[in-house]
């Protein structure tokens, strides 16, 4: 008995373990859509970059003075398109994901290397809404760190 509970344990674990990994290759969640945003700013492919937002998303920045900068997806989409794989590296960590039923915020601290040089870092934070069955990007917000990005980690 006590086998066979600790093989059915396993395969539930197992089992989930895969729905997991479907889900997160298949850029279904909220944070994998975010994570593929990324890949595909490090791989310099904008036409990817776009498949992660609705057309009109808003894109901001928080400035230190306590304005905002407002612009567009799509102009930072034409900027991906300009650069070659490797060159903007914009590395997302302790992503922190809340969601209710098609509405999605991801809080997304970031270091961005540029061309091998740590050159920024902040936090990035996202709205997603379920669109049929693709997680898709409706507004950003980014604010950068003033300090030293060396150890940042809000």
């Amino acid at each position: 008995m006590v086998n066979y509970i600790s093989s059915a344990l396993r395969g539930a674990l197992v089992s989930g373990l895969a729905l997991c990994s479907v889900q997160a290759q298949a850029g279904d969640t909220p944070q994998s859509t975010i994570e593929n945003l990324f890949k595909a700013m490090y791989a310099g492919n904008g036409a990817a970059v776009r498949s992660a937002f609705v057309e009109d998303a808003t894109l901001d920045r928080a400035t230190k003075e306590g304005g905002l900068r407002r612009s567009g997806f799509s102009g930072w989409a034409d900027w991906v398109d300009t650069q070659q794989a490797g060159d903007a590296d914009e590395r997302i960590f302790g992503l922190k994901v809340q969601e209710f039923g098609s509405l999605a915020t991801v809080w997304a601290p970031f270091k961005l290397w540029y061309k091998g040089d740590l050159v920024s870092c902040g936090v990035n934070t996202f709205t997603l809404t379920k669109i049929d069955t693709d997680w898709k990007i409706i507004h950003g917000i980014d604010r950068h760190h003033d300090g030293d990005c060396t150890d940042f980690n809000p």
